[in-house]
C-alpha cells in the first residue's frame, strides 16, 4: 500500500513519498516529524569540559535498539536549515532498555556546522535521529581486547564496556584501554574508574602524547590481543601500520579527513562524479545537480526549479555542494539539499 501511495504522490504531486507530502501538516501535531526519520526528545544538555558536551535524548518508542558501539545521525534545524552530523552513542543498549534514553558525547568545534548549536537545545525540544548504524561493536573473539581511544573516540568504548560489564562478558577475557587526549581534556574518567572497580579484568591508562609518547610505543605489550581503535585518522594509521607488522587483528572506526575543496571560480569548468542509488554519473560544476540528472534521463522528483517548493529535496550522503543563490558551500557530512540550487564542488553522493 505504501508503495502505491508513493507512486501516486510522485505522479500527481511530484513528491517522492506520500508521508513526505503531508509533512508540514503532520508537524503541527507532531513537532519535528519527518518522513524517513525518527524523533527524539532532548532530556538534558550539559558540559563535561570546556569543549566537550553531553546530550541525553529520549527516542520515540519506534526507534530500534542499538548495539553498543553503533552511531546515529542527529539532525536539528539551524536558522531554518536542517543540518545533520553523525555521533556515536555513548551508552549501552542495557541503559536504553532500562531508561529509554541514549547519550551522545561530542567535542564542540567553534566553526562546526552543528555542535556549537547543541548548547541552545533545551529540555523537551524535539530533534531527528536515524536508526543506529555501524559494525564497530564488541568483537566475537577468544582473544583478550585492547581498546585504543583518541579524544572523543572514547565514546563507543564507554558504550561497549557499559553493556559488556553488565552482561559479564568482560569477566571472560582481559580488556585494557589506552585513552589518549590532550592534557586536561580526558572525559568520563569517573565512569572508567567505576568500570574497573566493578570488573577486575578491565584496566585502563589515561595518556597524553606529550607525556607518554605516540601510541606505537604502547602496542608491543598487547601483540596477542584483538585491537579496537577509534580516534583521529593519524592514530588509526599508526595502529594499522604496526598491527600489520605483527599480524594483530584490528577493528576500527576513525575520523576521516574532509575532502579538499577546490577554490576555482564558477567560470573554470571541472568534472566530478555523482553517485546515487548505486549509479555513477559524470557531472560538472557549471550546472545544477537537478538539471544534470534530468539530462541523464534519471528519475528525479522536482517542482519549481528555483529553490522555493523543496520538492527536489534529497539527502546528500557525502561531498560538498555550492548553493547557487548565496554561493555558500555545504560541508562534507550528510545533510538535506535541494537539487535545483546545488552545484557540485567535489565528488558527491546523494540518496534520491
Amino acid at each position: 500500500m505504501r508503495l502505491l501511495l508513493d507512486k501516486f504522490t510522485d505522479r500527481i504531486f511530484h513528491h517522492g513519498s506520500w508521508k513526505g507530502y503531508w509533512e508540514v501538516l503532520i508537524q503541527q501535531i507532531k513537532p519535528a516529524w519527518r518522513d524517513g526519520y525518527f524523533r527524539a526528545r532532548v532530556i538534558t544538555v550539559s558540559s563535561l569540559s570546556t569543549d566537550m558536551l553531553e546530550v541525553v535524548l529520549k527516542p520515540d518508542s519506534s526507534w530500534p535498539t542499538h548495539t553498543a558501539g553503533q552511531h546515529i545521525a542527529l539532525t536539528i534545524e539551524i536558522n531554518g536549515r536542517l543540518t545533520t552530523r553523525v555521533f556515536t552513542i555513548a551508552s549501552g543498549a542495557n541503559t536504553y532498555q532500562r531508561d529509554k534514553q541514549i547519550r551522545l558525547v561530542t567535542k564542540v568545534k567553534a566553526e562546526g556546522a552543528l555542535t556549537p548549536y547543541l548548547h541552545a537545545c533545551v529540555p523537551n525540544q524535539w530533534v531527528n535521529i536515524s536508526a543506529p548504524k555501524g559494525e564497530f561493536v564488541w568483537p566475537k573473539t577468544e582473544r583478550s581486547l585492547l581498546m585504543i581511544a583518541g579524544g572523543s573516540g572514547i565514546t563507543p568504548f564507554i558504550a561497549m564496556l557499559d553493556d559488556a560489564i553488565n552482561n559479564a562478558e568482560v569477566n571472560q577475557k582481559a580488556v585494557h584501554l589506552l585513552y589518549f587526549a590532550k592534557p586536561n581534556e580526558h572525559v568520563l574518567l569517573e565512569e572508567l574508574s567505576t568500570f574497573s572497580k566493578r570488573c577486575e579484568s578491565f584496566t585502563y591508562d589515561v595518556l597524553t602524547k606529550q607525556k607518554d609518547g605516540d601510541v606505537e610505543a604502547h602496542l608491543p605489550y598487547f601483540a596477542d590481543a584483538h585491537w579496537l581503535v577509534c580516534g583521529p585518522h593519524a592514530m588509526f594509521e599508526q595502529v594499522e601500520t604496526y598491527a600489520k607488522t605483527i599480524s594483530a587483528p584490528v577493528s576500527s572506526e576513525h575520523f576521516a579527513a574532509l575532502p579538499v575543496v577546490s577554490h576555482t571560480s564558477l567560470t573554470e569548468s571541472e568534472t566530478f562524479s555523482l553517485v546515487h542509488n548505486g549509479q555513477s554519473l559524470t557531472i560538472d560544476n557549471q550546472q545544477t545537480l537537478l538539471l544534470q540528472l534530468q539530462q541523464a534521463e534519471q528519475p528525479v522528483t522536482y517542482g519549481c526549479g528555483m529553490g522555493i517548493c523543496h520538492q527536489c529535496q534529497c539527502v546528500k550522503k557525502r561531498g560538498v555542494v555550492r548553493d547557487t543563490r548565496t554561493g555558500e558551500l555545504s560541508d562534507s557530512a550528510e545533510q538535506l539539499i535541494q537539487l535545483c540550487v546545488s552545484q557540485a564542488v567535489t565528488d558527491v553522493e546523494i540518496q534520491l
